[in-house]
């Protein structure tokens, strides 16, 4: 099984950041896991964008709390 991870330029372009310590305060913002490599680059892998987009879904409104 092959782990796939995000490179450098596709994670600049999801989080709009340069720098590493940046990149992470964005993910943790977005919900998005990583792991910190020892560099203190944010490594995520590329299922974990769809595990974020599966939680994010609308599931529609909570009608039982309507009348809470």
């Amino acid at each position: 099984m092959t782990v796939l991870f995000l490179t450098a330029d596709e994670l600049a372009r999801l989080t709009g950041r340069v720098r590493y310590s940046a990149q992470r305060k964005a993910l943790d913002g977005l919900g998005i896991r990583y792991v910190r490599a020892a560099t203190g680059e944010p490594l995520v892998r590329a299922d974990a964008l769809d595990d974020r987009a599966g939680s994010a879904r609308n599931r529609g409104p909570k009608w039982e709390r309507l009348n809470a």
